[in-house]
């Protein structure tokens, strides 16, 4: 026997069994880092691409506001909204001939429409904005006892539990602590909750503060109703040209289909008076002749909406054409997300550009 298998025979064997686990508990360890960073590239890229979406739509709905603003400050304001493109009304003492009369008559009628009734206006092929004349919607913080029923009723309360809320909210929005008839102050609320605000309502959400407001009402018919409510106590016009559905019934006391006959009617020719609704629906108004004027308020909540991302963004634009340094103000602007479902633009109109 020679020295070298000698050696052979005496040199210890390698630990096989020992190293090929190892090396799979440091292969899975890397893998589980590489998948963890994979992971957080991915997590981050999406997070970025969705900042960027944000931002491009924030820049496309800052763009329209200021479009609307320009709109809603050069532009003739009529009964359901904006008429683009119309002669401008004769002066106060400005006595017009039959020619003249007939020419602006004319051009009156051939004057485009942008409508404050919340229809969607298309902006390129994934943006839409819809445009409301705030005295279109039902103002909680104007409406009598007679509508403030109208709107509880179609919010599921009972006739008692109606005539408790509106004698609750006429505490809850006066300064004083002092109880009113059948109200109730800040004793009558369950303990830990704030009471009365003593302060005008800020949104139609406040409304829901009103002790017996959140008993009384059925949660899914406020979600309904609430993108047509609106809260604005130095508001004091209701608008028959402008106003839904809803605000038709609970506003001005119309069935359901004397309001659809009303919307039709308006459709082709907006109403010039409150005897033109009767006409058109044969329904007998239950409003204050005074404060439901056929025009446009001035004050439009609008909101721009990307129909991909389900970014929405909405405001109020107030003009106030008599300032003499501001003509419109811009306030209760939110960027938020909306759950509705994808809308089909293909019969929508496209939003105006600023005339030239």
């Amino acid at each position: 026997m020679n020295a070298s298998s000698k050696w052979r025979r005496s040199a210890p064997e390698r630990p096989t069994g020992f190293i090929l686990p190892t090396v799979l508990v440091t292969i899975s360890i890397v893998t589980l880092i590489f998948l963890v960073a994979m992971t957080a590239m991915a997590s981050l890229t999406k997070e970025a691409s969705e900042a960027r979406a944000r931002v491009r739509f924030l820049q496309d709905a800052l763009t329209l506001e200021a479009r609307l603003a320009h709109l809603a400050t050069t532009e003739r304001l009529g009964p359901a909204g904006l008429l683009l493109d119309a002669p401008l009304p004769p002066g106060e003492f400005q006595t017009l001939s039959p020619e003249e009369d007939a020419a602006f008559r004319a051009g009156m009628a051939a004057a485009r429409d942008l409508r404050f009734d919340g229809r969607p206006y298309r902006v390129a092929d994934r943006v839409v904005i819809r445009v409301r004349d705030q005295a279109g919607l039902i103002n909680i913080s104007r409406l009598s006892p007679i509508e403030m029923g109208r709107l509880m009723t179609r919010l599921g309360a009972s006739e008692t539990e109606a005539g408790n809320v509106t004698a609750a909210l006429v505490d809850y929005l006066d300064p004083d602590s002092l109880r009113s008839l059948n109200g109730a102050e800040a004793s009558d609320y369950p303990p830990g909750t704030a009471g009365p605000a003593n302060r005008p309502l800020r949104s139609p959400d406040d409304f829901l503060n009103v002790l017996g407001v959140r008993s009384a009402i059925d949660p899914p018919a406020w979600r309904a109703l609430r993108p047509v409510l609106t809260a604005d106590h130095l508001l004091f016009r209701s608008n028959v040209n402008t106003a839904g559905t809803e605000a038709l019934q609970v506003v001005f006391g119309l069935t359901e289909s004397q309001a659809q006959a009303a919307i039709r009617a308006r459709e082709r020719q907006p109403f010039n008076s409150l005897d033109e609704v009767v006409n058109a629906t044969g329904a007998v108004l239950q409003t204050d002749v005074e404060i439901a004027p056929v025009y446009a308020s001035g004050r439009s909540i609008y909101t721009v909406q990307d129909i991909r991302s389900r970014w929405t963004y909405t405001g109020r634009l107030v003009t106030t054409p008599s300032h003499p340094e501001r003509p419109f103000w811009i306030d209760l602007t939110e960027l938020g997300e909306t759950q509705e479902p994808m809308m089909d633009l293909e019969d929508a109109p496209e939003f105006p550009a600023a005339s030239s």
